[in-house]
């Protein structure tokens, strides 16, 4: 097997619970943050939503530069919330057909102007992308329940769905 194709194959899997999350989320509750210093529901839905996306500006090319302008989408309501999922999916996953193993050997660099934050393999940071998507996603199971809105089931059951 390729390295494009076990990431595609893990993608599709997370993907199942990352959006049964992001469509739980009501969109009056998008400004509701549990603690000052956390992000608010939607700051943290519209990263988990917009991460898988970083996959395919990962592969395709050398940077993401953060004194250049990184601007994240910002959807006013539920369905534009799992629009930009879907889009952003979609996105990860043709740069990930389109990747041949030599790619993911390349350096890949996180900066912002001449702050330099890391430079690793491309196959490390798609491997931290998506650890760090999980990451986030954990957190905001955390905020569907302190709004007592039930958390979807990921690797197993939950307190709200079981097997499914």
């Amino acid at each position: 097997m390729t390295i494009n194709t076990e990431f595609i194959k893990e993608v599709e899997q997370e993907a199942v619970a990352t959006r049964k999350m992001l469509e739980r989320i009501p969109a009056e509750t998008f400004d509701w943050k549990p603690h000052e210093k956390s992000m608010s529901m939607s700051q943290l839905a519209v990263l988990v939503a917009d991460m898988f996306g970083w996959i395919g500006m990962i592969i395709d090319k050398d940077e993401l530069d953060f004194a250049k302008g990184y601007k994240q989408p910002e959807p006013a309501t539920t369905q534009e919330l799992v629009d930009v999922f879907d889009k952003k999916l979609a996105a990860g996953i043709s740069s990930l057909k389109n990747a041949g193993d030599p790619i993911f050997s390349e350096n890949w660099t996180l900066r912002n102007g001449e702050e330099i934050y890391m430079t690793l393999p491309k196959l490390d940071i798609v491997r931290q992308t998506i650890n760090h998507m999980s990451h986030h996603r954990g957190q905001l199971s955390v905020y569907l329940r302190l709004k007592d809105i039930p958390v979807p089931q990921i690797y197993g059951p939950s307190a709200d769905e079981g097997w499914t």
